[in-house]
């Protein structure tokens, strides 16, 4: 890096403080940065080096289109000396091969110029499942001499899972390693590759990389050294080739279909990896990188280029135990070791202290990659290992590189990685200074990103999958953070998100939380819709225990209390189940796709790809996945109140031992969870608590004694949240019925002034709940008006309130009342409502809705959906003719939650049906909007605007609309609260 600066000073004059003000250069002028950077590399082509790129636009920009170059070339330049070490191959049980650089590029240009004599050149496709060793590498390189495209594997993967990638890039030619070793699980490796040549029609000749056994191959097998036997050696002047040559042909991860072949550049790559190699990690002649990957991985290819920048590379091929790595670090001299927080895990968790252990000296950077470091495996390499920089580097296969690494000056800081890649205008888009978390994108073209995908002609697909989400960007799908220094807290990935009641939930967020826990080996967090009574979401967490660890009472409780304080109640999971182990892929990733399949009684996809599909095994048609059990056996009618109160906390929390301090919300008891406790309880006592109860006291000692004291008296429609002195604020419930979910933002507010919930007829036995929101108001201003006679009055609510505190204020002030201001949070309108454009988008969309709330569902299923539907349409009728409707519990989305009690279900079903038929009117009166960040499916501020006469306040808190009520969103819409309110 500083000698890279150094250039700059001296050929063009430019001088820079620190990195950062070369990152703004480099983004600012890209094309002098990359200009320059190919100067001062000394890599090996020829052509012009200008125009730089063409086109300013990511999705189609050409970097150096009139140079030529050759990738193999260059990593085996002479600028290095012939003499040192280029590979270390360490392959467990059998003799470490070592090789300089003039060796390897001699069995390059061997092993090119046997494919040069077969025909093999620009434009073919090679196909090769290699062990990670030192054949692997020669064949690579030698397909890039001579300008053909490789695809590489593992043995480990599934014949089914190599096939569906194999047999779309159409090779030729297959090379492999066919010899059986000890430490293979699954399907023996002959068989897996004999089914694989076997699926692969294109297929002219398999090429053995080992002693394997050749025979039984549908197409002519031979073994590399026969192969070779006569070939005469590629010409020393390897060929120029144009710099976008295709390179090498990777693969999506496949859990949404059949894997993309993504298409690599030869010349995009080489000048990428050059980048990261020796500015970012500084490598140079005498450093010895070990990566532990496998040739499934782009880390595999990541690895081999730094061969380019006279580095040493070490392979390794066998099992990991924790100290395999380690002993291999020592006994190698190795300078720069890369590997994963999984690895790192396990080294801490069989205590190993490889400072103590082994001799390290050498080693001056930890590098690591896969998967989010969490910030305690940062403070265990620093006083475990060795006190040198650790670098959290994140990118992908999408790019064969990195958005996310370190530098040779910067600070390294706990869970960050501490820059973004060069030239790389990263950003966190959609973060905001209350919600620093948004989605990874870059703004700038750069040179590895892909040359499209293969077989799909006009790129319609690959728009799709990285430009169409935000326009003009690269959008990786990543959540990232960015701190004030630059650097960068990755937050797992977007398209993991999970909708926990609405609510969206980050895994990486739990992850970080558990992290380093001495009784959890590891955790997964998925989403369960299947079967019915899940429909709105249930997280399932599923951990693996460390020996001699048991998910007792006391350990399930901690983590429901840890994740709700330091999360939220969406992020504490309903289930949590114990397992052996957790579903990895071939690289070492855990699967979450796989184990939410599962999870939902779906055929796990990729089953192929994964290094253990029989850990999920277990978990097939697991009890506690098929419906929520509430034992009546265990709680009948007429038993002592507090133990049918045990009795269903334990259903509930899981938690068989209860402390009477246990507190409902500090377990991540919900509302819906609430009512399922009341109902319970009312169901198995005969006694029926108010759930607004959990307001005055949410311990389980507060519910055993409300279950035997006398029932409040009042209407329970009218809910005092809050004592205080002044004018109260009149809360309205949202489409729940019920004001609990307030709870949160009650909390939050620093206002004295009173806090008064006003609830939905239709929560206590006998009574009908309301379909209209004009008789909602009607009804409710009695009740307001009992608590303050007169006004003026201050309204608000959260969604479906805040709709009907408006018609509240409307008809207050028609009757003469003064109203002071209505609060809205994030308040919608049907869509019907919407401006012209805006409902035809809604409308064109709508068969698509109902077709995929159809197709969700199991095929026993959907006859009941349909007529659910249909008993809707025609309630819609009956309302639009004046009359009451049959069945308002299956109005909108609540179709198919049979899990929440009746009572509240109507109430639901009901408040979405009057939500569906209310045109808000006008109103001159003070009206504050506040927002949701992340803004839903349409914008209804245009209707608040029109109905206030261009009046409306306009706010925004960060979350979505349903977080942004919820810790730690609702911060912020409390202090917005707190200003309208003083």
């Amino acid at each position: 890096m500083r000698q890279f600066c150094q250039f700059l000073a001296e050929r063009q004059g430019r001088s820079f403080a620190d990195q950062a003000a070369l990152q703004d250069w480099a983004i600012g002028d890209f094309r002098g940065f990359w200009t320059a950077f190919l100067a001062w590399s000394g890599l090996r082509c020829s052509g012009a080096a200008q125009p730089a790129c063409e086109g300013d636009a990511i999705e189609i920009a050409r970097f150096f289109p009139n140079l030529r170059l050759n990738f193999a070339d260059n990593l085996l330049s002479p600028a290095f000396d012939d003499a040192s070490l280029a590979l270390v191959a360490v392959q467990h049980g059998r003799a470490t091969q070592r090789l300089t650089r003039a060796e390897l590029r001699d069995r390059v240009e061997r092993v090119a110029g046997a494919l040069k004599r077969l025909g093999i050149g620009p434009g073919d496709r090679l196909g090769m499942v290699s062990r990670n060793g030192a054949e692997a590498v020669v064949v690579f390189l030698a397909a890039a001499a001579i300008g053909a495209s490789l695809s590489t594997a593992a043995p480990e993967m599934g014949a089914e899972a190599v096939i569906d990638r194999f047999s779309q890039i159409e090779p030729s030619l297959l090379f492999a390693h066919l010899a059986p070793r000890p430490f293979d699980t699954g399907m023996p490796v002959p068989e897996r590759i004999a089914r694989l040549a076997a699926g692969l029609p294109s297929l002219r000749g398999v090429v053995a990389l080992d002693e394997g056994d050749i025979t039984g191959f549908a197409v002519p097998a031979t073994t590399l050294e026969e192969m070779l036997e006569g070939a005469p050696l590629l010409q020393a002047d390897w060929p120029q080739l144009p710099f976008d040559q295709p390179l090498v042909i990777m693969f999506t991860s496949g859990t949404t279909g059949r894997p993309k072949c993504i298409l690599h550049g030869a010349g995009g790559a080489l000048l990428e990896h050059a980048k990261e190699h020796r500015l970012h990690a500084d490598l140079r002649p005498g450093d010895r990188l070990f990566f532990q990957t496998s040739c499934s991985w782009m880390m595999w290819n990541w690895q081999v280029s730094a061969i380019g920048a006279g580095a040493a590379i070490l392979a390794y091929d066998g099992p990991v135990a924790a100290p395999t790595l380690w002993d291999i670090v020592a006994q190698e001299d190795i300078t720069v070791f890369g590997t994963s927080p999984p690895y790192l895990r396990l080294s801490a968790s069989a205590g190993l202290v490889p400072a103590a252990s082994h001799a390290l000296r050498p080693l001056r950077l930890v590098l690591s990659t896969g998967s989010i470091l969490q910030d305690d495996q940062f403070a265990w390499v620093w006083d475990n290992v060795k006190p040198v920089p650790l670098h959290s580097i994140s990118g992908g296969t999408d790019i064969l590189g990195c958005f996310v690494l370190g530098g040779p000056d910067l600070p390294v800081r706990a869970g960050e990685s501490p820059c973004a890649s060069l030239a790389m205008d990263i950003r966190a888009h959609g973060a905001t200074p209350d919600a620093p978390v948004g989605e990874l994108v870059c703004a700038t073209p750069f040179p590895s990103r892909p040359l499209g995908f293969l077989n799909d002609p006009g790129g319609a697909r690959f728009h799709k999958a990285y430009f169409a989400q935000n326009a003009g960007l690269w959008t990786q799908g990543d959540r990232v953070a960015i701190g004030p220094t630059g650097g960068a807290r990755l937050h797992g990935r977007s398209d993991g998100v999970l909708n926990i009641r609405g609510i969206r939930v980050g895994p990486a967020e739990i992850y970080r939380l558990l992290a380093g826990w001495p009784e959890l080996a590891g955790v997964m967090a998925v989403e369960q819709r299947a079967p019915a009574e899940f429909a709105d979401g249930r997280l399932v967490l599923l951990v693996v225990l460390r020996p001699g660890a048991a998910l007792t009472s006391a350990l399930t409780g901690r983590i429901r209390r840890v994740l709700a304080r330091e999360a939220s109640a969406a992020h504490v999971p309903e289930l949590i189940l114990p397992v052996d182990a957790l579903p990895l892929t071939s690289s070492g990733k855990q699967s979450e796709a796989a184990m939410t399949d599962l999870v939902n009684g779906l055929p796990p996809r990729n089953l192929g790809a994964l290094a253990n599909p029989e850990c999920l095994d277990a978990l097939r048609a697991h009890p506690a996945l098929l419906s929520r059990l509430f034992a009546d056996s265990a709680a009948p009618m007429g038993k002592d109140p507090e133990e049918v109160l045990r009795a269903v906390w334990t259903e509930i929390f899981g938690m068989a031992e209860i402390d009477p301090e246990d507190d409902f919300f500090e377990l991540g008891g919900s509302s819906l969870m609430a009512a399922r406790l009341f109902s319970e309880l009312q169901r198995l006592t005969g006694i029926d608590l108010p759930a607004t109860i959990l307001l005055q006291g949410a311990r389980f000692r507060d519910l055993a004694e409300a279950l035997g004291a006398p029932l409040p008296e009042g209407p329970r429609q009218v809910v005092h949240l809050q004592p205080g002195e002044g004018r109260p604020l009149f809360m309205i419930h949202s489409l729940s019925g019920a004001v609990l979910d307030l709870a949160p933002l009650q909390k939050a507010l620093a206002s004295r002034r009173p806090l008064v919930g006003i609830q939905a007829r239709g929560l206590e036995a006998g009574q009908p709940p309301h379909s209209c929101i004009m008789a909602m108001a009607r009804d409710y201003i009695p009740l307001i008006r009992q608590v303050q006679p007169e006004g003026p009055y201050t309204l608000g609510g959260h969604s479906f309130g805040g709709m009907v505190a408006f018609e509240i204020a409307r008809q207050l002030r028609a009757a003469g009342q003064q109203v002071d201001q209505v609060l809205m949070i994030d308040t919608l309108v049907h869509a019907r409502f919407l401006p012209g454009r805006q409902w035809l988008r809604y409308r064109a969309m709508r068969p698509l809705r109902h077709l995929q709330g159809l197709l969700t569902r199991r095929p026993e299923e959907r006859l009941g959906y349909l007529a659910d539907k249909g008993r809707v349409m025609l309630d819609r009728l009956r309302i639009k003719l004046g009359r009451a409707p049959l069945r308002p519990d299956l109005a909108g989305a609540q179709i198919g939650d049979a899990h929440i009690p009746p009572a509240l279900r109507a109430v639901r079903g009901a408040a979405l049906t009057a939500f569906t038929h209310y045109k808000p009117g006008a109103y001159d009166g003070k009206l504050v909007f506040i927002r949701a960040g992340d803004a839903g499916e349409f914008d209804p501020e245009p209707v608040w605007r029109r109905v206030s006469g261009g009046r409306l306040v306009v706010l925004e808190a960060p979350g979505d609309h349903l977080s942004m009520i919820t810790e730690p969103h609702v911060q912020a819409v409390a202090r917005h609260f707190d200003a309208c309110l003083a």
